[in-house]
């Protein structure tokens, strides 16, 4: 059964990226809470190339990229773009950003939605003012606890912050506003560990998922690694 969140829609779209390695319930359960409450017509997932702020994934870009479209395929109102994937090179968002906005035009409503952590760290990436010029940012609260971004962000994302999520729809982008989503303790890091120990994974992330990575024998040991079967 088809889910039925894509008939409470408003108006625009939000873009969630990241390495999905592999993509689990946080992610997939983030992504449409955002929909709904953000009222935009689609989120698209954006599985990054070459992420700059972490090491190389576990799975192959077109292992990550099955996955999410696995994990998607029932859910009308996600959609999975693979656009860092075609550019390559490493990922810069205020690019990704930038090709959107080419392609949706100046009016539209974009959302850029990013967890606490990242958000915390948001100095340190590429041209980083120059994303709420294409989008409005979206900070979720992580389970971890309340994180502090750098002094030079807070001050700039001061006088751009909103406290209600029908603002985002009123404007193409330039708004700051923080959402509190239903919170999961899970992490891809965390599920790559138990797959290695030979741990279930079960109820972390799509079944759809967990048989595509037992087919493929992604996440384990390196003598337990089937090379062969990859895509």
């Amino acid at each position: 059964m088809r889910s039925d969140y894509s008939a409470r829609v408003s108006v625009g779209l939000a873009i969630v990226g990241g390495t999905f390695d592999p993509v689990h319930f946080g992610h997939l359960r983030s992504a449409l809470e955002a929909q709904k409450r953000l009222g935009v017509s689609e989120v698209r997932l954006i599985p990054s190339f070459r992420p700059p702020h972490r090491g190389k994934p576990g799975a192959t870009t077109a292992q990550r990229l099955a996955m999410l479209e696995l994990a998607t395929r029932d859910v009308d109102c996600l959609r999975v773009d693979n656009r860092e994937i075609q550019r390559q090179g490493l990922s810069y968002t205020v690019d990704t950003l930038a090709s959107i906005r080419a392609e949706i035009g100046s009016n539209l409503p974009l959302s850029l939605v990013i967890g606490e952590d990242a958000y915390a760290l948001l100095h340190t990436w590429h041209n980083w003012p120059g994303l709420i010029e294409l989008a409005h940012l979206v900070i979720l609260k992580r389970p971890a606890g309340h994180l502090v971004p750098a002094e030079k962000v807070a001050v700039w994302a001061e006088h751009k912050r909103v406290s209600n999520p029908e603002c985002l729809g009123r404007c193409a982008a330039g708004l700051v506003i923080n959402l509190t989503l239903t919170q999961f303790e899970i992490s891809a890091t965390k599920i790559r560990e138990l797959i290695e120990k030979g741990e279930a994974v079960d109820y972390l992330l799509p079944e759809s998922v967990i048989d595509y990575i037992h087919q493929h024998g992604l996440y384990q040991k390196p003598s337990k690694q089937g090379r062969e079967s990859l895509p």
